[in-house]
């Protein structure tokens, strides 16, 4: 019986030594799953957070308010923490119309600088600060594919932005001068769309787009024009415009300005709501057609499509560069 038993008594603690040999590539897996996994979680709560406080800074630097951006990027920051807390640095501002917001960890309770790692430790890595960097720019639009295809003349558009409703009548007459003193016309008219869309593409760089005759807005726009009723859209304001007899068939396009539209009535049956929101306002009674609304400060998180750079008439777009 001994001669039988002694060979397995021999193999005693080799499953020791093999669980010995294991536990290292078991510590780095576990290093991997872990340790790692909550690198990628600091990491997107960083970004987060240098997202949101480099948009927010923009947003106020672009409606001209500007104050205290350090503590808008530590409370952004630490907002979007999970364990409320990151080291910000003071934002700069590369450009004049552009902020970068630079955060990293910041741990809570012991304010240490980096994330301490209980596994990976045992490979050698004790912890690791994580790194977070957000730009955004603002500026006025310079192009965009998708705008209502409306051309309001310069000589409607208020500089003082005061909240005045406006009503921007297309069935009068009117003359009167551009920024530069040449006669153009007065109210609005309709530019040319994309096929099928109720848009017009628009560029600064060329900037004369023809326009379609008439007040009736097409078929296209039935939608889009129910659904940004009350809503504040970009418009294009053109200076310029053919001087041939009749409805111009092109105007120069200036820049854009944000109008809030409340109303219409056009050829269609469509009319201005019967209870105007400023008791004051201009009537629009019958034969009348126009276009109601208010011109204001805008700003506008939204990169699609546009292009920054144009003239300023308080339309302000804010977006994420890097």
């Amino acid at each position: 019986m001994w001669r039988i038993t002694n060979p397995l008594r021999e193999e005693r603690g080799a499953s020791a030594v093999l669980v010995a040999i294991l536990m290292v590539p078991l510590l780095g897996f576990l290093a991997i799953a872990l340790d790692v996994g909550a690198l990628y979680a600091e990491r997107a709560q960083l970004q987060n957070g240098a997202d949101a406080a480099a948009l927010a800074i923009a947003q106020g630097c672009s409606d001209g308010v500007c104050d205290d951006p350090a503590a808008q990027a530590a409370a952004f920051s630490n907002a979007n923490a999970n364990d409320g807390a990151a080291n910000v640095l003071t934002p700069t501002f590369p450009t004049s119309n552009s902020v970068t917001v630079t955060s990293s960890t910041r741990v809570a309770g012991t304010n240490a600088p980096a994330i301490s790692h209980p596994f990976a430790k045992f490979i050698g890595i004790d912890s690791t600060t994580v790194h977070a960097r957000a730009t955004a720019e603002w500026g006025s639009p310079k192009a965009s594919a998708t705008m209502l295809p409306i051309a309001i003349s310069y000589c409607e558009f208020r500089p003082a932005l005061d909240g005045t409703l406006q009503l921007i009548r297309y069935d009068q007459d009117l003359t009167c001068a551009s920024r530069d003193g040449h006669p153009i016309p007065g109210g609005f008219g309709w530019l040319t769309r994309l096929p099928g869309e109720c848009g017009s593409y628009v560029n600064l760089d060329n900037a004369t787009v023809a326009s379609e005759p008439g007040n009736s807005y097409p078929g296209t726009c039935d939608a889009t024009m129910s659904q940004i009723e009350g809503q504040t859209v970009l418009i294009p304001i053109f200076d310029g415009a053919s001087t041939k007899s009749g409805p111009a068939t092109w105007y120069h396009i200036y820049a854009f300005a944000a109008f809030k539209l409340t109303g219409w009535r056009l050829s269609g049956g469509n009319k201005l709501p019967e209870v105007n929101i400023d008791p004051a306002a201009p009537p629009c009674n019958g034969n009348c057609r126009g276009i109601q609304g208010y011109f204001d400060h805008w700003v506008s998180v939204d990169a699609a499509g546009a292009e920054l750079g144009g003239p300023d008439l308080g339309a302000s777009i804010v977006r994420l560069t890097k």
